[in-house]
């Protein structure tokens, strides 16, 4: 077949004009986007079109309204799916006379004339073969871009033989609505027997609540009889309807350049400007960052005050909490045994917040991180698989420093640090990883040019990486350090630091230090590789903290993991020794290193680093086949929870994908150091970490950081509420608890505050036995019996 390329000739204009006359009504795009007001009216004469293209000139792009044209959208990244499922379409009446356009190859869409004008029609996702496939059959209401620069490929779009310039819409073959029905029904069969559905079928309005059998119905029949408890969590703008009692959240809100709202109504959700029904699970997963439609319902549950099991859950997941909207909150577990008004207790509270900690098969990844994680684990008393996994993306992005890069241009340069209480296990961690830089046949010159000494002054940083330009700084009470340079009214020079440090997360493509630095003193370094490897417990982290270091993006560099509330089961004779490196080990770091034929020998080996000289050569890990989207969406996704985070916090999200593209490079380097691929496991692995990640710092940063002694003591107090779950507190445990560190007038300005604030309500809860309970409860938690005591009452 011949395949047709557009170029820039004819002009925007030109080609409306012609699918004009062709019988098609062009529409203006941006990308994929078309937003010119009143679009989905068909253009009724040449001037209008003219007209437009005028006064829309940044819409270089030209759609094909559907409605009585039929746009089969074959929307399948995966080659061998795409074949299949075009197969399907050459088999339906007239297609060898369609239509055929692609954007993005292998997707495809054919074009047909409709003989019944009909709304969308779309199988669900499915993920085929590791790709997330749908077939979508765009008709009234939809359009099609068929001409100029796809936004992803940048690319022009092409048509397969001829095009709707050359084909009168007159001429397109016919297709009825039983052939959509029947292609439709054929496509869904396929994916069901070649892949797994991303979510439960989309239904129309009246099945989207109805109870159903499943876990997951339930939980959104539950969500939609109960929308106040969770919508204005997920969307801070939403607002309610008084007469219909619908939330509506507009699409500018939203972050996308439609008209139409989402409107979230106990009947249903619809997507008007996408003209869609949706899920509450769906929304949870769209709009609030839920990795999995499992997180989602946990999520909504936990806002519901319901436990899963309620809903047919048969394992209660004990992993990371889910906090989404504004993200800050911790959600308090629910506390099935009440106590009594008159039963006081000491905090912590029974209803202590679940583990919040990174799951921990996720602490073994494949390849060489994963092969150091367990050996760490396996040499101490009291193993962390959390810091042990630190540890060694640490020393593994040390080995591979300045000689690997991504497929975006970043390097290995990584800031992470492992949260976690005293006695688990750190200082094994960190003796572990200089043993086996030690393991190899070139001994101890492997730690020494690899491990600085703590940071201490810029001369000293500059000096290290001035002889070892990769090298990984072990930040042993990391919180301190950071007490120390980012604390109130803190010194310059030490200032100076963490400005530098901010500074180096983009020397490795670069350069560092020269003239500009420290009056000239600081030697000029190229392509610096530093990683730090930080451990700290969590109250020293967030104390450390102040709202600049928000805003100057210091905390967004870094990727915290969090070892949860778990404590680790001491093992009396570990199975491994520091002392006793496997040699296979020794191999992999060796490889890593790029030592070989028992020598320092080539520019590539690590060892042969020179700091005014570019490393030569790069290695470049690519991308797997699809798994570059797989980035992108996740990118995507988390830069548009702009909407729905305090802004603030905005300035954390565009550093997450940057996080998660480097710690996929680290890893695809340790399981290949010679052809390093990142796989779709070891990105999906990568964007969840980094996610855990910015989960903890919103969470932990609204929960902790205060800029001055009154800020903290609101804090104090209100996690005092938050703590307690469900099952509330009693001013009289608020002010045990607080043990005098708060004065009486003091603290009931903070409550009214709080209040006012409706973060805390006081309310009056009537149990079983009858009797009355007036406590304090967070408004994430408070029951939706409790009776809510207004402010000027009491």
């Amino acid at each position: 077949m011949q395949l047709a390329k557009q170029t820039d000739e004819p002009s925007p204009l030109d080609v409306r004009l012609a699918l004009y006359r062709n019988g098609y009504s062009p529409v203006l795009a941006r990308g994929k986007i078309s937003d010119v007001a009143g679009w989905r009216t068909p253009v009724k004469s040449s001037e209008e079109i003219e007209r437009l293209t005028a006064d829309n000139t940044a819409y270089a792009n030209t759609g094909l309204l559907c409605g009585a044209l039929v746009g089969v959208d074959i929307d399948t990244p995966d080659p061998e799916t795409a074949a299949a499922l075009l197969v399907m379409a050459d088999a339906l009446p007239g297609a060898d006379r369609a239509l055929r356009r692609v954007g993005k190859a292998p997707k495809i869409s054919l074009f047909f004339r409709a003989t019944e004008i009909r709304k969308k029609v779309e199988t669900p996702e499915y993920i085929v073969r590791g790709q997330k496939c749908q077939i979508e059959i765009m008709q009234d209401g939809q359009q099609v871009v068929g001409f100029g620069i796809h936004p992803e490929t940048q690319l022009p779009y092409t048509w397969i033989g001829p095009s709707p310039l050359d084909v009168p819409f007159v001429d397109l073959p016919e297709i009825t609505p039983e052939t959509i029905a029947g292609f439709v029904a054929q496509a869904e069969a396929y994916f069901a027997a070649h892949g797994t559905p991303v979510r439960e079928k989309k239904g129309t309005t009246p099945s989207a609540r109805s109870g159903g059998d499943t876990f997951w119905q339930r939980v959104n029949s539950a969500a939609l009889d109960n929308t106040d408890s969770w919508v204005p969590s997920l969307f801070s703008s939403a607002r309610k309807e008084a007469g219909t009692g619908a939330w509506r959240i507009t699409s500018k809100e939203l972050g996308r350049e439609l008209e139409e709202d989402l409107s979230i109504h106990r009947d249903g959700i619809q997507d008007f400007g996408l003209e869609q029904s949706e899920t509450a699970l769906s929304l949870v997963e769209k709009w609030g960052g839920a990795p999995s439609p499992k997180d989602a319902a946990f999520w909504l549950c936990e806002r519901l005050g319901r436990d899963p099991v309620e809903f047919g859950w048969e394992h209660r997941d004990i992993g990371a909490r889910m906090t989404l909207g504004s993200l800050g909150r911790v959600p308090a577990a629910a506390n099935d045994n009440e106590q009594e008004e008159d039963q006081a207790d000491d905090e912590p509270a029974a209803a202590i917040p679940q583990a919040g900690g990174l799951s921990e098969h996720l602490c073994y990844p494949p390849g060489a991180v994963g092969d150091f994680t367990r050996f760490i684990v396996g040499c101490s008393r009291f193993p962390s698989p959390h810091l042990s996994l630190v540890a060694s993306l640490a020393f593994t992005a040390g080995l591979i420093g300045r000689r690997y890069r991504g497929p975006t241009g970043l390097r290995s340069n990584l800031y992470i640090v492992g949260l976690a209480e005293s006695g688990f296990g750190k200082d094994v961690t960190i003796r572990a990883t200089a043993a086996l830089a030690d393991s190899t046949s070139w001994g101890h010159k492997v730690s020494e040019n690899l491990f600085s000494d703590q940071i201490r002054s810029l001369p000293g940083l500059a000096g290290k990486l001035r002889k070892s330009p990769s090298a990984v700084v072990i930040q042993d009470e990391f919180g301190r350090w950071l007490a120390e340079h980012t604390g109130r009214g803190v010194a310059s020079h030490r200032a100076e630091i963490t400005a530098s440090l901010m500074e180096l997360t983009g020397a490795p493509a670069g350069f560092w230090g020269g003239q500009e630095k420290a009056g000239g003193n600081i030697p000029r370094i190229l392509a610096p590789c530093l990683t730090i490897h930080g451990v700290s417990t969590p109250s020293t982290f967030w104390n450390a903290l102040t709202s600049g270091n928000i805003s100057e993006g210091l905390l967004g560099r870094l990727v915290l993991v969090d070892v949860g509330n778990a404590e680790p089961v001491k093992v009396r004779r570990p199975p491994n020794s520091i002392d006793d490196i496997p040699p296979a080990l020794s191999e992999q770091v060796a490889a890593l290193l790029g030592l070989s034929a028992g020598k320092y020998t080539g520019t590539f080996c690590a060892l042969s680093a020179k700091s005014d000289e570019k490393p030569y050569p790069v290695m470049t890990a690519e991308w797997a086949p699809g798994v570059d989207d797989l980035f992108e969406d996740f990118d995507d996704r988390i830069r548009g929870m702009r909407k729905t985070v305090d802004p603030q916090y905005r300035p954390i999200l565009n550093r997450v994908g940057e996080n998660a593209a480097r710690l996929a490079l680290i890893v695809a380097v340790g399981c290949d150091p010679k052809e390093p691929v990142i796989t779709r496991e070891i990105q999906e692995w990568a964007n969840t970490v980094a996610e855990h990640s910015l989960h903890v710092i919103l969470r932990g940063a609204t929960d902790n950081i205060a800029d001055n002694d009154r800020a903290a003591e609101y804090l104090r107090v209100r996690q005092q509420v938050v703590r307690r779950g469900q099952s509330g507190i009693t001013l009289r445990d608020i002010v045990k608890n607080l043990r005098g560190s708060i004065d009486k007038r003091r603290l009931e300005d903070i409550l009214a505050m709080l209040r006012q604030a409706r973060e805390i309500h006081l309310a009056r809860l009537t149990v079983e036995s009858g009797q009355s309970k007036v406590r304090f409860w967070s408004d994430e938690s408070i029951p939706d019996a409790a009776v809510i005591i207004p402010l000027e009452s009491g």
